[in-house]
């Protein structure tokens, strides 16, 4: 049986042969489809011979479709349906344009005329799109293993197998195409948003420290015993003791107004923003090693600051903690990372299939060296 034809070889094919040659064309030889644009766009009579060959070519494909179905299942008979959507075309090209759309917020954030919180907000519908992009990668995936499960048992539809697995890995590259442009994209904003977390809780635990140097100080005055002059003129102490009382009551709120919030959900989706842009954006070596170590920082952060809500420590917490405690804080931050590394491999295995073991081992590898940083601030603050 001669190999079909490409729609490139049709197409020169009829424009330099006449008319009978097309027609007595064989239904096997003749691509997968014809486009109705170049059908319409084509001149009598080589238009109603194009028309009768697309009618033959659908008729061609439903009973190949049918016989393929009975052979190798229901599964198999989707995933040549997945390979010839146009599913993924429209998500594509839908999530490329609303990056393109983005342009005009990006040039004002870059230029600080718009805070990261804002450009946080322009992209939430973008984020949001994003779900469904990776909803239709997993389909992808699995369609793929699926046909490749065919090829060890090919038969008369070798050709069909191969072409539609050849199909749905060119459109799996064409969606991570795109997404690598996102991905790169949501790391320079969220990266951003981190640093400015981590600046503010330097500061804010700057600001605490001197603060509780204050009222330590202030206290210690509180609780001296009364000099000889004092105890000759105890109005004017009780007087300077209500004073610093009020003064000590001032610090206490000045200090609880220093607490800096950051939930969990928080946290996880800049953890996502790190991770999905080891997967997609690689070639943000720079940026993404910035990245890791603000999320090292707010990860040790955020358990700290669970820790010391589970305490109801009242007092200074930026005292150096005792090894103890440090361990704890490490033991938290590290069993938050491994089940969350725990999640993220099986949502990988199923976005990527059987591509996705090259970027587990990146999962793997950003991993460890959260870990390990962990582990080597403790030793060094031990």
């Amino acid at each position: 049986m001669s190999p079909r034809m490409s729609l490139e070889e049709f197409v020169n094919f009829a424009r330099s042969n006449p008319v009978k040659a097309v027609a007595e064309l064989p239904v096997d030889r003749l691509p997968d489809n014809l486009p109705a644009e170049m059908i319409r766009n084509t001149a009598q009579p080589l238009r109603g011979v194009l028309e009768k060959m697309a009618f033959d070519i659908s008729m061609r494909e439903l009973r190949e479709h049918q016989l393929f179905e009975q052979t190798y299942g229901v599964a198999a008979a989707r995933a040549v349906d997945m390979a010839h959507s146009n599913e993924v075309d429209i998500a594509r090209s839908q999530l490329h344009q609303k990056i393109k759309d983005l342009a005009p917020a990006l040039d004002s954030w870059r230029q600080k005329k718009m805070t990261n919180y804002a450009m946080g907000q322009v992209m939430l519908p973008l984020r949001e799109m994003i779900a469904h992009v990776h909803t239709l990668r997993a389909r992808l995936a699995r369609a793929a293993l699926v046909l490749a499960d065919c090829r060890a048992n090919p038969g008369q539809f070798s050709e069909k197998i191969q072409r539609n697995y050849a199909r749905l890995s060119q459109q799996a590259r064409e969606i991570d195409a795109v997404l690598g442009e996102f991905h790169t994209l949501n790391l320079e904003i969220s990266a951003a948003e981190m640093h400015e977390k981590r600046k503010q809780i330097n500061a804010s635990d700057s600001n605490k420290k001197e603060l509780f140097a204050q009222v330590e100080a202030l206290e210690e005055i509180i609780h001296r015993p009364p000099s000889l002059a004092n105890k000759l003129m105890p109005w004017g102490n009780r007087k300077q003791l209500e004073e610093n009382k009020e003064r000590l009551s001032e610090l206490h709120q000045r200090i609880l107004g220093e607490d800096w919030v950051m939930g969990e959900t928080q946290l996880m989706r800049w953890l996502d923003v790190l991770v999905d842009a080891n997967l997609y954006a690689p070639d943000q070596a720079q940026r993404l090693e910035e990245a890791r170590k603000d999320m090292y920082f707010l990860l040790n952060a955020f358990c700290e600051q669970q820790e010391a809500a589970a305490r109801n420590v009242a007092r200074n917490p930026f005292v150096q903690a005792d090894p103890q405690q440090a361990i704890k804080f490490m033991l938290m931050s590290e069993r938050m990372i491994l089940d969350y590394f725990a999640r993220k491999r099986s949502e990988i295995s199923e976005w990527l299939g059987s591509t996705a073991s090259d970027r587990l081992s990146a999962l793997d590898s950003l991993e460890q060296q959260l870990i390990v940083e962990m582990k080597q601030n403790l030793h060094l603050g031990s």
